[in-house]
């Protein structure tokens, strides 16, 4: 009876997604954040439903945009003047906003809705800032099936901020449709420790503050990142990624980087790219999850416990090395 009641309740909870209830949205997030293990099995469950609905619905399909780049570029408030425009465009949008993690309650700690004030008001957006969990570029094991729940919602875009920028932080790149890379004026080196590994995920690059004291060196950097750009082999064949000079604060530039992001995708569509990247975001989120709840199991299942506080005591009293013991630990758990 019990099972069947909570059957009920979950499609009723997807139903009042669908409908664009807020709440409900919200609340469904937080489950899927949730790394206790009590909510895992809701949690899947209700992400099943939810996958069958969009699975059988008549959509036009969400646009997934990634957007990176150095601390202090500007990503909040490039993001806001984005924001407005596409809903001056008649797009519903979705921002998940990734914050770093306090180390001790798990938490965000930055709070993108206090930078994004006039977005976060508007009734056509939703703003979820969501701890990166300590995760490299903020990619957790939930964001993807955030966007999926954001895409039954009815969100016709949605922007994933990311934390910092580095090789790792690109992980971003493997579950959007278009990456968007913002670059500011640099000093002696122009590209602020923007690696090419980095460059290479970009499908639209940026120069942010593009205003006041810092337009001139904001053109030295732009004139450096195209010559840059230009040595990079994009994976769609003949696309050259536009290096394009704005100002969120200004809101220059705004309308032109939305114009970029639009002619890839439809470059991307007629020569198939962007089903492949679909496809390549399917696995990259089955790897996501599968990982995730290896690790739920590795850490709770009960007959693990007794095994492993035995290596670690032998760790510690200096009978095992580290190797030792982590190799024994592994091989237990397939020997099984």
């Amino acid at each position: 009876m019990k099972e069947s009641s909570d059957h009920s309740s979950i499609s009723e909870w997807i139903s009042s997604i669908e409908d664009g209830q807020i709440r409900s949205l919200s609340r469904a997030i937080t489950l899927l954040e949730s790394t206790r293990i009590e909510d895992q099995n809701r949690a899947g469950n209700l992400l099943k439903k939810a996958l069958a609905r969009l699975s059988v619905a008549d959509r036009t399909p969400v646009i997934r945009i990634g957007i990176s780049g150095p601390p202090g570029v500007g990503k909040s408030s490039y993001i806001e003047s984005l924001g407005m425009h596409l809903l001056s465009l008649g797009h519903r949008v979705c921002v998940l906003a990734v914050d770093p993690s306090s180390r001790l309650s798990g938490g965000s700690i930055l709070g993108d809705k206090t930078r994004m004030e006039k977005l976060s008001i508007q009734p056509n957006a939703f703003i979820r800032p969501s701890p990166s969990q300590q995760v490299l570029g903020g990619v957790t094991h939930a964001t993807q099936s955030i966007m999926s729940l954001c895409e039954l919602a009815g969100y016709s875009v949605i922007l994933i901020e990311t934390v910092g920028v580095g090789q790792n932080e690109g992980a971003v790149a493997d579950m959007v449709d278009c990456f968007v890379l913002l670059n500011q004026p640099g000093s002696g080196d122009e590209l602020q420790g923007i690696k090419r590994g980095v460059l290479e995920f970009a499908d639209v690059l940026l120069v942010n503050k593009m205003d006041g004291v810092t337009e001139s060196l904001a053109q030295q950097t732009l004139q450096s990142l195209r010559s840059t750009s230009q040595l990079i082999n994009h994976s769609l064949k003949n696309y050259q990624v536009p290096t394009l000079g704005m100002s969120a604060i200004e809101e220059i530039g705004i309308a032109e980087s939305w114009e970029a992001v639009c002619k890839f995708l439809e470059q991307a569509a007629t020569e198939g790219f962007l089903v492949h990247k679909r496809k390549l975001q399917q696995k990259h989120w089955f790897q996501k999850l599968s990982e995730f709840y290896w690790l739920q199991y590795l850490h709770t299942a009960k007959h693990t416990t007794s095994i492993r506080n035995t290596l670690i005591n032998e760790i510690q009293s200096g009978k095992k090395s580290v190797v030792e013991a982590a190799q024994e630990f592994t091989r237990s758990l397939f020997n099984r």
